[in-house]
This record gives structure tokens, C-alpha cells and sequence, in this order.
């Protein structure tokens, strides 16, 4: 589960943003709280959501989130002469030479047999105006297994200071091959240390839609390919589809160089292929593994632009799986970004981040629960359209 995050001089943001997602303790009991895996006292949200206008920010916010996942645990594959490409500075000549910085706080654990705990991760990326590279700057990991914050391992540039925690010590050849484009962890786990392949595993539970720079644009082979290989998700998936679409019975797939689906519905003497089907039919293809993966392991998934071509009576029913014990019993959370402001009616004020440009300026995000005066009351979509929440676009 996610606490906080900051973001500093990434993409549209230039000033450091920092987003708390921790629940107030003054805030009622709701469903979609869900007390923190390591710190009991403390509740956060099961669904997140950003609103905004389009090229506000939206996408860079939950961006920022993706990237140092994926950092973490893949900088080693980028290779020893290529460059870090995923961390682009603010455009504005002011921001070329600054670093990057972002920090998240998120509950893991260093072991199986260790409770969870609260961890923060920190990573600063050296930016340099007319320099294609970049180097890591500066890269830590803490933990609070007892209510304050103790280093597992600091690194400024290539110097290196490991926590007794970390079980590794600076002069173990392994911290050699630790390049400057690389993180420690993602380095350390190719060469067999069992911290740095633990922390990765766990990671693998976020799953997002984006990949990189863009969006990550599934082939329709790879994601039948996946249900091809996963009969348990494809099982789902179908109690899913006959439960929500009305006359769609079954999808099943036949294998072969090319992976196709195969639709059966009430009243029809044929199947029918996946290009036959609606928009909205697909894209809950293409979303619903990802959704379930991370109900099944008490992960993170980030999606962008999660209403479109999906009915909106719909998404309500995918926030239910997340707020229900049972299906998420661990405390999986979903963050998405979407413009169908009737989503709103259905999420409670901690739950809603905005993001704008104010007079073009670099991106802000700020949650609506930060507005002063907003009252706990149906029609936050009334409010929001009508400009009182702000981040809606201003047209003519």
C-alpha cells in the first residue's frame, strides 16, 4: 500500500509536489479505508483517483509512480552504454541541470518471515542540459519495522553506505558492477542477493497500463497469449463477462502461432472474434488481468484513463472489488486517472487527487480534501463541474 509520494522537476512538474494519501484520523469509517499492512492506527485508501484537464498532469503523477517501480527493478537490463531515457527534466531552461527527485513511502518487508513494515525509497537522477545521460545522483532505501525510520542502504553517485539490515557490506565485489545508470537493488538482485531479489519480487505486484515513456500498448496476442497461459484468469474472466455483459456467455482461446479469442452468446450459432466485440468489452479484456493480479497479491495497479470506452456503471463495481474483504483481503489499491466526472459520486473526498496548470505554469496536485470548506455530501461531480474544485479546462 502507497503513503506518500513526492515528485520534484519530472515532466510537467517543476517544484516538489508532495501527495499524503494517509486517511485523517478525524475522517468517518468508510469501506474504501483500509487500516495500513504496517502501521494499524494509520488507514489509507483502497482507490485513488485523478482528475484534471487533459495535459495537467494526470498522467505524470501516476507516471512518477510507474517509472521508479520500474526502475528499481529493471536499470540493470539498460545496459552499460546506453541511457537512462525515463526521467525527463522539466522543460524550461531553468530545470535542465537540476535533478530529478522522487521519494515514495509504501508498506513491504524485507522477508517472508519478517512483519510488514514502512519503507521509503529515494532516488535523484543527475540531469545535465546538453547531455543526453543521466546518472543516479543519489538512491536510498529505510525501514521502520519499529515506528521510526533506519537506513538500509544510502548511495551518493557511486559511494555507497549499506545498514546492517541490508546484509551486504561495501567491500563485497558485488558492489562493483553497481553502474551509474543502474539501481543498487535492481543490480544486487542479478547477482544473487536474497534482500534485493525479495524487494523485486514484491514489486512485480504493481501492474500498470503504462510502460516507460507512453502508455503500454498491449498487443491483442500478448494479452491472449496471457490467458492462454493463466486458465485460472481466463476462468475468472469469464464469470466476469457473463455476469456483467448481458449475453456473453464464455471467451476462450485458441492457441496457436497467433493466439485467437472466440466469443459464444445467447441466441447466436456461431462464435464471434474479438474484433466483433464492443470497445468496452475489449478494453475490460485487456484491463481485468491486471485488476485481478494484484487483488490475488495485495498489490498496486496504476491505470490510466481507466473510464474510457468502459460503461460507467461499471467502474463502481470494479471499486467494489477492491473495497471487499474478501476478493482484497490483503489491501490491493488501484490508482487511475479518468474525465467522467460521474465517478466522482461514488468516491469520498480523501479519496480524489487533482491536477492543473495553472496560467501555464507547471503542474500542481492537490486532493480535494484540502479544499477548505468542502463539505462531506453526495455530488462532488456537481462541484468539480461547476468549477468549485478547480482543474477543469477553461474553453474560449
Amino acid at each position: 500500500m502507497i503513503h506518500r509520494i513526492s515528485i520534484e522537476n519530472f515532466f510537467s512538474v517543476s517544484e516538489k509536489q508532495e501527495v499524503n494519501f494517509r486517511i485523517p484520523l478525524n475522517s468517518p469509517d468508510r469501506p474504501c479505508f483500509r487500516p495500513s499492512q504496517s502501521v494499524e492506527s494509520q488507514r489509507l485508501p483502497m482507490v485513488v483517483g485523478v482528475y484534471g484537464p487533459n495535459a495537467s498532469g494526470k498522467s505524470t503523477f501516476l507516471r512518477a509512480i510507474t517509472t521508479i517501480a520500474w526502475f528499481v527493478q529493471h536499470s540493470f537490463g539498460i545496459g552499460p552504454n546506453n541511457q537512462i531515457l525515463l526521467f525527463q527534466p522539466y522543460a524550461q531552461i531553468d530545470w535542465w541541470n537540476l535533478p530529478t527527485k522522487i521519494t515514495i513511502e509504501f508498506d513491504s518487508r524485507l522477508s517472508d518471515a519478517e512483519p510488514s513494515s514502512l519503507f521509503r525509497y529515494e532516488l535523484h537522477i543527475g540531469n545535465e542540459a546538453g547531455r543526453f545521460g543521466k546518472d543516479v545522483a543519489y538512491e536510498a532505501l529505510s525501514h521502520a519495522p519499529k515506528g521510526k525510520f533506519r537506513r538500509i542502504f544510502e548511495r551518493n553517485g557511486q559511494k555507497f553506505n549499506f545498514g546492517s539490515d541490508f546484509d551486504i557490506s561495501a567491500g563485497d565485489s558485488r558492489v562493483e558492477s553497481i553502474r551509474p545508470n543502474a539501481s543498487v537493488i535492481s543490480t544486487l538482485a542479478q547477482l544473487n542477493h536474497k534482500i534485493s531479489s525479495e524487494l523485486i519480487r514484491r514489486l512485480t505486484s504493481l501492474q500498470t497500463n503504462f510502460y516507460g515513456l507512453d502508455k503500454q500498448q498491449n498487443s491483442v496476442a500478448n494479452v491472449l497469449g496471457y490467458y492462454a497461459q493463466n486458465p485460472k484468469y481466463l476462468a475468472a474472466l469469464n464469470r466476469e463477462l457473463s455476469r456483467l455483459d448481458l449475453g456473453l456467455q464464455e471467451m476462450k482461446i485458441v492457441t496457436g502461432p497467433t493466439p485467437i479469442a472466440l466469443f459464444k452468446h445467447v441466441g447466436l450459432d456461431r462464435e464471434i472474434v474479438l474484433l466483433q466485440e464492443s470497445m468496452g468489452t475489449r478494453r475490460f479484456i485487456e484491463i481485468f488481468p491486471l485488476i485481478q493480479y494484484v487483488l490475488d497479491t495485495a498489490g498496486v495497479a496504476v491505470i490510466d484513463e481507466l473510464d474510457t470506452d468502459i460503461h460507467p456503471n461499471l467502474i463502481p463495481e470494479i471499486f467494489r472489488w477492491f473495497y471487499d474483504k474478501e476478493r482484497n483481503p490483503n489491501g490491493a489499491q488501484l490508482f487511475f486517472t479518468a474525465h467522467n466526472p460521474a465517478i466522482l459520486n461514488e468516491m469520498e473526498k480523501e479519496q480524489v487527487f487533482f491536477t492543473e496548470k495553472p496560467g501555464g505554469k507547471s503542474t500542481r496536485i492537490y486532493g480535494a480534501s484540502e479544499i477548505k470548506g468542502l463539505r462531506r455530501e453526495p455530488s462532488l461531480m456537481k462541484k468539480y463541474l461547476s468549477g468549485e474544485l478547480g482543474a477543469v479546462p477553461h474553453i474560449g
